[in-house]
């Protein structure tokens, strides 16, 4: 696929920009919109309004997208004749409160504008030209035609030339003397009555600027633009007819467009075929290669109806005829039906994927992977390393229209659910070596958070990684544009990550969507409050604790086994070596001091790092995870899980009666639980046998709840303890099916199912949504589920594998925010309770990191390693 059709968007968003510092101060009226319009030559590829109220010029005036995009000469230029002229007192009263139109004509070398006001009341072009004079001199106004002074022109201080005029209550300007005479001359052909009718029948929706496009230009301006042939995808711009009315929704970061489109019935163009769709969720992303420059996908909702479209369009260019004698030599010579075996098998998505080093892919959805698998290989030849080749050419043109025409006979191989083809093999044994160690650009940093933007259904979606389709792009442009583009002294075009249309059928017609974003900055690097020199990278999660009555502190462990105490500053405090890694988590009791566990050792210590009375202890025997702490009365109680037997000690370090030798089926995992229900002291632990056992508090087991046959439990117990009704309270864990065994501590077991889940899946039962009841948080296979019950809260799928189990982060109100890192991409995120990303994240990190508060500031905080022996905190404001 060919990157042309950038320019379609560089073009207008330059050109945007410059009207609107040039005419923000001239909005100053409310006269009828129509008179505007009716001046703009029929060759207008796009317009855009915009009011000049103080809201607009807020929007605007620091816009940082908008200066790299126009340039830093160029704004200042613009910003000269704002201040200096158009907000004179002299002039400003005729523009009140108007809406500025701004048209967009292609010129031989160059992207011309026009500009358009419509006056509050008349104003003699022969006033206009006293008033610039009495303004400054140094603009030096002349008349263009001394005889008609129809026109005058004005020289800026950089000796660039304004051209000015006044017809029909309307102030005309453009940098153009050409277009302006064109806006003068009646006998140019105008914008039609039916796009007026349209644009002006569209509510601004209290956008700051609506963007409107004249389809039947697009072609001309792309093809225009470029010093080269065009290219297929530029090719569907062709033939399109019909208008967009567009309206910004203002980011700080990215240029966002959305609203409808309207095509003419009897258009031949390719696109217009998706009108009669409806958007479906398009996931083709999930497979393209990291080093994907562009693409270009298509959603299907009704096949039939789609090709019976591309039917027509080739009748059209008289190729169907010979397709389908082409269709029945196939038959003959294969038994194979294109129409009754071959359509049917494709699914409903499809791509095209330009790579950086400009290489083709088409990756083709398809219904039955077994099937299909039976039918194309009676059509195709075996090469080498699971490679084939279709016999015969066109099929894919046939089948899905213009995107694949130039795939005319390639090579291809399955994968999985995908027919993935290209006109080169070892473009195909890329994308394989690829696609198995998961390099793919869904999981790269910049495409999550450009993904962020884009609709989850749409018809069509094209795509630009402005990054890696730079040269592409540079070389395809004509000088004048290329030059701008690679400017990034005045320009800041290589600061943008990527660009995107999307369309949407839309009864009849199309909803568009336009996206452009800077790259990211990444959060660690925005808000970096300090970093802590470590003795090697994190193995647990750093978190924080109460140090004293204002302040908190910091316990983190690094790979040397050494535990570093830092202040909420990234100071040290102290450290201390230990024996080994730190079981489960660390615990603060109500007197702040700390308990922890190694596999040999059981410790509790003051916050100045100082142990207690009695600690450290040797542990009899290993312990398999942390220990469990339970307070009552002053009286302090811990449990440890020591393979199949429970460890329980006072805090003072004396062993508790009654647990000596207490053994179970089956390894204790995760941590034990305690409970109060009904007067009864509740110790709970689950073993890997599928096993519940319930003890009191002596060490006296109450009851033994097992999960049925063949259950086994890889996964911690969850509780739920409502205080107004305790005989309601529960006990829950997972099968290794992913089955949850709920154990009531009436001794009543359920189980529910809610999909097939694999046996390495994690389950825990925790506050996610802010219901009493806690959610159950699944992950599997790289993927993320939350259920409320049996009703699922969200799903997100991380396109990797998951480096460990789901962090939570307690929030104030009592949910949390679920935190998750990839193991691949070693990504970081985090989840509001919504589901939706905290804003921030991804972010490049490992594993073991810590999300919430670190002083008493109301900030949340990130404590987290890159893999440089070092702990960082970021602030999220």
């Amino acid at each position: 696929m060919r990157n042309t059709i950038i320019v379609t968007s560089i073009a207008f968003i330059a050109v945007v920009v410059a009207s609107v510092f040039y005419f923000s101060s001239l909005n100053k009226g409310d006269q009828t919109k129509r008179k505007p319009f009716l001046h703009i030559p029929e060759d207008a590829v796009m317009m855009a309004t915009f009011k000049n109220d103080e809201a607009v010029d807020g929007v605007f005036s620091d816009f940082e997208l908008f200066r790299a995009i126009l340039g830093d000469d160029h704004s200042q230029r613009l910003r000269g004749l704002q201040y200096t002229l158009l907000r004179d007192e002299q002039l400003a009263p005729y523009t009140l409160g108007q809406e500025i139109l701004i048209s967009f004509h292609l010129g031989e070398d160059q992207l011309n504008y026009l500009m358009a006001v419509p006056l509050t009341e008349s104003l003699p072009v022969q006033v206009l030209f006293d008033a610039v004079r009495r303004i400054d001199r140094r603009y030096e106004p002349r008349w263009l035609d001394s005889l008609s002074q129809q026109s005058f022109m004005l020289r800026l201080p950089d000796s660039t030339a304004l051209y000015v005029a006044e017809s029909g209550d309307v102030l005309l300007a453009s940098f153009s003397e050409a277009l302006l005479n064109d806006a003068l001359n009646q006998d140019v052909p105008r914008l039609a009555a039916g796009a007026i009718d349209y644009f002006l029948r569209i509510d601004n929706k209290n956008a700051p600027l609506t963007w409107y496009i004249n389809h039947g230009q697009l072609f001309g301006l792309a093809t225009g633009a470029m010093h080269t042939a065009p290219q297929h995808t530029v090719q569907l711009l062709d033939g399109l007819s019909g208008y967009s009315a567009l309206h910004m929704n203002f980011k700080s970061d990215a240029l966002m467009f959305s609203g409808n489109s309207t095509l003419d019935r009897d258009t031949a163009a390719y696109l217009s075929l998706y009108r009669e769709q409806r958007p479906i969720e398009q996931t083709l992303a999930s497979v393209f290669p990291a080093n994907t420059a562009s693409y270009l996908t298509f959603g299907i909702s009704d096949f039939t109806a789609l090709h019976s479209g591309i039917t027509r369009l080739l009748t059209d260019r008289g190729e169907l005829n010979q397709m389908l004698e082409q269709h029945r030599l196939i038959q003959r010579a294969s038994a194979l039906s294109v129409q009754d075996e071959l359509l049917p098998e494709w699914g409903d998505e499809f791509a095209v994927i330009e790579l950086a080093n400009q290489a083709e892919l088409a990756i083709i959805k398809v219904s039955d992977s077994l099937s299909f698998a039976n039918t194309i290989r009676r059509i195709s030849t075996a090469y080498p390393e699971g490679l084939y080749r279709l016999n015969h050419s066109n099929l894919l043109y046939y089948s899905l229209g213009d995107p694949l025409k130039t795939f005319a006979r390639p090579y291809f191989q399955l994968v999985g659910q995908y027919f993935v083809c290209a006109n080169q093999p070892v473009t195909l044994r890329q994308f394989a070596a690829d696609y198995a160690a998961r390099k793919t650009l869904a999981t790269t940093l910049d495409y999550i958070d450009f993904e962020s933007l884009l609709a989850n259904q749409s018809n069509v979606t094209w795509f630009v990684n402005n990054q890696l389709a730079a040269n592409t792009i540079a070389r395809r442009l004509n000088p004048p544009f290329a030059a701008a583009y690679r400017d990034t002294t005045n320009f800041g075009y290589h600061r943008f990550y990527g660009w995107s249309f999307q369309l949407s059928g839309a009864a009849g017609n199309l909803f568009t969507s336009f996206y452009a974003k800077y790259a990211r900055k990444a959060a660690s690097a925005a808000a970096q409050e300090w970093a802590f020199d470590l003795n090697g990278n994190l193995i647990t999660n750093p978190d924080v604790f109460h140090y004293n009555d204002t302040s908190e502190f910091i316990l983190a462990q690094d790979a040397s086994h050494i535990l570093h105490a830092i202040n909420s500053n990234g100071q040290k405090l102290w450290n201390a070596q230990l024996p080994g890694p730190i079981l489960g988590k660390i615990r603060q009791l109500t007197d702040s001091t700390i308990v922890l566990t190694t596999a040999k050792r059981l410790y509790r210590i003051d916050t100045d790092g100082n142990p207690l009375p009695g600690f450290s202890l040797l542990l009899p025997r290993d312990a398999t995870h942390g220990a469990t702490v339970y307070e009552d009365d002053q009286q302090v109680r811990i449990f440890i899980p020591a393979k199949n037997r429970i460890l329980a000690y006072d805090g003072r370090g004396s062993r508790l009666g009654g647990w000596d030798n207490k053994t179970v089926t089956g390894d204790i995992l995760f941590d034990i639980k305690t409970a109060h229900v009904n007067d009864i002291h509740y110790i709970i632990a689950a073993t890997d046998a599928g096993r519940v056992y319930f003890f009191n508090g002596n060490g006296q087991p109450i009851s033994v709840e097992d999960g049925g046959r063949g259950a086994i439990s890889r996964n911690p117990i969850g509780l739920y303890l409502p205080a107004d009704d305790p005989d309601r309270s529960w006990v829950a864990t997972t099968d290794t099916s992913g089955t949850v065994h709920t154990f009531t501590f009436g001794r009543q077991h359920a189980e529910q199912h809610i999909g097939p889940r694999t046996s390495t899946h994690t389950v825990d039962f925790v506050n996610i949504s802010d219901n009493p009841i806690p959610d159950w948080v699944f992950t599997d296979h790289g993927q993320l589920s939350v259920y409320q019950n049996t009703s699922l809260v969200y799903h997100y799928e991380f396109g990797q594998r998951l480096a460990a189990r789901p962090l939570f982060f307690r929030l104030a109100h009592g949910a949390h925010q679920i935190g998750i890192a990839t193991e691949g991409n070693r990504l970081i995120y985090v989840f509001n309770p919504d589901g939706t990303i905290v804003d921030g994240f991804p972010l490049e990190g490992h594993s073991h990191f810590y999300f919430g508060p670190l002083r008493k500031d109301g900030r949340r905080y990130l404590l987290y390693s890159t893999g440089d022996r070092k702990l960082y905190a970021a602030r999220f404001d």
